[in-house]
């Protein structure tokens, strides 16, 4: 007769398969970039193919903003605004991507869009006040 022993992994061996092992926060940062520009690089020519409209309206009108940001006015106003719904229009264009995620992916894609609008907030108040203040 042989003897049912339980197995127990130990912290040498190696992660069961299909799981992702804990690292640090760089190790970590390093590793998602890493599959973010892999996922880029495969998905990112069928979006351009299918969409190019918003693939260069995004940036289009950022370099635009840059450039009427030397004027002032109603111009200024309207490109700003102009820029915003491009914005709304890149997000709105990919967000059925969201229809295919689970609820855990889904929540992170929700806290990053919500962080990069508080960070876009708070960008624009730090450099309103300081071009008040010149």
């Amino acid at each position: 007769m042989t003897e049912n022993t339980p197995t127990t992994q130990s912290s040498d061996q190696a992660p069961a398969p299909g799981t992702i092992p804990r690292l640090g926060f760089w190790p970590n940062l390093i590793a998602s970039f890493k599959l973010i520009r892999e996922a880029v690089k495969s998905e990112g020519q069928k979006i351009r193919k299918t969409d190019p409209l918003t693939i260069w309206l995004v940036p289009a009108l950022a370099f635009a903003l840059l450039c009427v940001s030397f004027s002032t006015g109603i111009i200024r106003l309207g490109v700003a605004m102009l820029a915003y719904f491009s914005a709304l229009l890149y997000i709105a264009a990919r967000i059925g991507i969201v229809r295919s995620m689970n609820h855990r992916q889904v929540n992170l894609v929700w806290h990053i869009i919500l962080c990069s609008f508080l960070a876009g907030v708070l960008f624009a108040f730090v450099v309103l006040h300081l071009v008040q203040n010149l």
